[in-house]
């Protein structure tokens, strides 16, 4: 779990994602308190503390975290585990975004709504990204990038690059829109959607 950060506003919508996956095998429980803490700022240093504890790890800057399903931006954080898979998905466009739990082969809607600031991450780059875009004006282009790299520079837990994802694109019905692209999502995954939708 990383960081991916979205606003969705009256005439636009912005998500930016980073690329780092991070695959724990066997317990790394302080490894990753460590990590998600913001007490490990480097990829070495990660790699060190991993030998230190024992633990074998596996680190990938491939991965995109936030996508477009049509005119719908999406953004997912993950944890997957042996017996375990759970995602955070966050669906945008100008006017709306669902922010939908889905765990195992469950996904069910937690939050629904036409405008808001989402922060996806783990504790440390949660915090990090509220304390700056949490007040103030909307998420640009520029600030989203200062975002992203000076947290980039703290903490291992987020890769140097990113994507940032822009649209304008206003949709007369903002929540079926973004329903459909929900509901295709759990048809492609195999999810039982859950709760009202």
């Amino acid at each position: 779990m990383s960081l991916v950060v979205g606003f969705a506003g009256k005439k636009r919508a912005i998500l930016a994602g980073d690329k780092r996956r991070i695959a724990f095998f066997g317990r790394a429980e302080r490894l990753e308190e460590e990590l998600y803490g913001g007490e490990i700022r480097s990829s070495e240093d990660l790699e060190r503390r991993a030998v230190e504890f024992g633990s074998k790890i596996a680190i990938t800057d491939g991965r995109e975290k936030v996508w477009k399903r049509g005119g719908v931006q999406v953004g997912e954080v993950t944890e997957l585990s042996a017996d375990r898979q759970r995602r955070r998905r966050v669906y945008l466009v100008p006017g709306g975004y669902l922010l939908v739990e889905v765990d195992g082969q469950k996904a069910e809607i937690s939050k629904r709504g036409a405008s808001t600031l989402i922060i996806l991450g783990n504790r440390f780059t949660r915090d990090f990204a509220f304390k700056r875009l949490g007040s103030g004006m909307p998420p640009d282009e520029a600030s989203l990038r200062s975002l992203f790299e000076e947290v980039g520079r703290l903490t291992a837990s987020v890769s140097p690059d990113y994507t940032i994802l822009i649209s304008d694109s206003v949709h007369p019905d903002p929540e079926a829109v973004l329903l459909r692209a929900l509901k295709e999502d759990c048809e492609e995954g195999g999810w039982e959607l859950s709760g009202p939708a």
